[in-house]
């Protein structure tokens, strides 16, 4: 009868010490964490540097096209000939964004933000009109619009 008795105790006991064992390392491998979290500040993404991106965007086909956020905004109009934009019809686009233009019979405007880059090239009075928009979205930049009007 004793045996019987002592078998069951004994479970019990191991099965307390175990218990308390893995919560102590379960205690202990938390203050590591919160320890090492406390001494090593998350990294933090930096934003994009825009010139950087806008050289690669303008001279790497490949990089241009994972950058353009498809579907996108904006279509291609000349004459009668009109398409939204898509992965299969896009055209490499080679002039970077910049503060001025060197071509004088267009007029050109560039607002830049923080966040966002608009840029416009027009001829008054003519039917052509060029505006994209460059997007940080999780610290990189997007082309997301893209209007190409050419009547």
């Amino acid at each position: 009868m004793k045996i019987s008795c002592f078998l069951p105790v004994c479970a019990l006991v191991f099965i307390f010490v175990s218990c308390n064992k893995a919560k102590e390392e379960t205690n202990l491998n938390s203050e590591v964490a919160i320890t090492d979290s406390i001494s090593k500040p998350a990294k933090k993404e930096l934003p994009e540097n825009f010139d950087e991106f806008n050289k690669k965007f303008h001279s790497d086909s490949l990089f241009q096209v994972s950058r353009v956020d498809f579907p996108i905004e904006g279509k291609h109009v000349s004459g009668f000939e009109q398409y939204n934009w898509t992965r299969k019809n896009w055209q490499f686009q080679i002039i970077p964004v910049g503060e001025n233009t060197e071509i004088e019979e267009y007029q050109h405007s560039l607002i830049k933000t923080d966040t966002l880059i608009t840029e416009r090239f027009w001829i008054p009075d003519s039917g052509f009109e060029v505006e994209r928009q460059f997007k940080l979205i999780h610290n990189k930049w997007f082309l997301i619009y893209y209007n190409d009007i050419n009547l």
